[in-house]
């Protein structure tokens, strides 16, 4: 009670109330900020459990469990949502309490039941575009999703068309393709000796329930186990669980896996050494790069957020999000042409001179963390730079041309040719990998390095045309199978010498 002398004045009394007034805010925040933390405890069917990560619904921060399986949580957060998520258990979700929190996550079962029924991506009941329409949607446009039953991809398998043809040429060596190409195909299904009989939900390739049924790598060399040989399924034997890379997964059955958001994922399709040769090489190619050495993983191009969806679930249990941290399954956002122009840069010179013509070319990979182009061995580029009198072709005096192994309607062109090319025993022309070849000679771009090529042509051209196309296959193939052309434009510039 204050004493009566205080207040002897109404002016005293003001000053008395306005001291009090002054020190009563910063009383309840010492108060409030020396409430003591709620603390979490984290435990499993074996005792506590280290490091198992906790987030909390609206909030950005994500805790972790010490040694204890004990986490301090501020007293801020008591009543918030919270999820428990650590790799090897399903993700347990709680509301925090005053008195604190004992969180108990259920173990996932060790081994993989090879009997089990893949959830199909779009058929059934419970299928995953049930839930997940716009992933599926964005599944079903990739390569992916066709890629067991691509028309290319077996043409160049079996045997039903002239030309290149593993099953023909090397009939010992076709099964192995579908580990990859449809990793979903068990002991004993059709596909697994011939990927041309795959059927059922194999025809779906690399589906939904396949991708989410990964809980890590196996310990193996990369690029010597393939696809499915590589990677540590988790086929449940009742019951159901998905891995995934969220660690508050609305789901009961989700449980969180560290491998979906690092490169290490895609390399058991990405690399890969058949039959003595180093066929895929994206995975190596982007453990050397600039973009592994700052930390990004593929996913950071390949899985980046659209920054459109908010729900991977919505109406269905989903949470809305920050667009920006819900990742795309458009593994070419864009599509192939857009990656590409948005992977070069290029710049073009045109000097006359007193005797000839200069073009000076300039290309530079850059936003890739692999070289340009990467992927299946066959896959190339070619620039081609033509120069032109009067509506006629100048051949060039001086610089590199374009061999008749490239294109036969392109031999003596004045161009570059990037990719890897097996040559075959005399180095006139290409064969496929499966017959191996005498020499690799790799010209594709490497990431952030910027390379020049300089031509002359005769003085009186008047115009030079620069372009760039992108190939997946070497053009004698295409038109012995009877392909349409599958040719990108990535770029095509003309310059008018004035």
């Amino acid at each position: 009670m204050l004493d009566k002398s205080l207040m002897r004045s109404p002016v005293q009394a003001v000053l008395v109330f306005t001291i009090l007034m002054g020190f009563l805010p910063h009383t309840l925040l010492v108060f409030v900020r020396e409430l003591p933390a709620v603390q979490i405890s984290v435990v499993g069917p074996d005792g506590p459990i280290e490091g198992a990560f906790i987030t909390f619904e609206h909030h950005s921060f994500v805790f972790q469990s010490d040694g204890l399986g004990h986490c301090d949580i501020a007293n801020s957060l008591v009543n918030r949502k919270f999820a428990v998520a650590r790799e090897g258990y399903f993700i347990a979700h709680d509301q925090l309490h005053s008195k604190g929190n004992t969180v108990r996550l259920r173990k996932i079962s060790q081994g993989d039941a090879t009997d089990y029924d893949w959830v199909h991506p779009l058929e059934g009941e419970q299928n995953c575009a049930s839930c997940h329409a716009q992933i599926a949607q964005q599944w079903k446009q990739g390569a992916h999703s066709f890629s067991s039953t691509g028309h290319r991809f077996l043409d160049m398998y079996s045997d039903r068309k002239k030309g290149w043809s593993l099953s023909r040429d090397l009939p010992e060596g076709k099964t192995v393709c579908a580990s990859c190409h449809a990793p979903g195909v068990g002991a004993g299904q059709p596909g697994l000796e011939d990927i041309s009989e795959v059927s059922g939900i194999n025809k779906l390739g690399v589906h939904c329930d396949f991708c989410h049924k990964v809980e890590g790598v196996k310990k193996g060399e990369v690029g010597f186990a393939h696809g499915r040989d590589l990677l540590r399924l988790s086929r449940p034997e009742k019951g159901q669980v998905f891995f995934g890379p969220m660690k508050d997964a609305t789901r009961d059955d989700n449980s969180f896996s560290p491998i979906y958001q690092q490169s290490l994922y895609c390399a058991s399709c990405h690399e890969g050494t058949l039959f003595g040769m180093h066929v895929y090489s994206t995975y190596s190619e982007w453990q050397k790069s600039p973009a592994a050495a700052k930390g990004l993983q593929c996913q950071a191009c390949h899985m980046k957020p659209d920054g459109t969806m908010q729900n991977i679930a919505p109406g269905k249990g989903g949470s809305n999000r920050n667009p920006m941290e819900l990742a795309s399954h458009q593994l070419m956002p864009g599509g192939l042409k857009q990656m590409l122009q948005n992977s070069i840069l290029h710049e073009e010179e045109v000097i006359q001179g007193a005797a000839d013509c200069m073009v000076k070319v300039q290309l530079k990979a850059v936003n890739v963390g692999h070289k340009v182009p990467t992927g299946y061995i066959d896959r190339h580029m070619i620039l081609q730079v033509r120069a032109k009198f009067q509506g006629e072709e100048l051949k060039p005096i001086e610089g590199l041309t374009l061999g008749h192994w490239v294109d036969k309607a392109l031999v003596g062109n004045a161009g570059v040719l990037f990719g890897r090319p097996l040559l075959n025993a005399d180095k006139q022309g290409v064969q496929p990998f499966w017959q191996g070849g005498v020499d690799i000679v790799d010209s594709r771009l490497e990431p952030e390095m910027a390379k020049s090529w300089v031509w002359k042509f005769p003085r009186e051209t008047e115009s030079v045309q620069v372009s760039l196309i992108y190939r997946p296959f070497w053009k004698e193939q295409e038109l012995i199978k009877g392909w349409a052309s599958q040719d990108v434009m990535v770029f095509e510039k003309t310059l008018i010498i004035k």
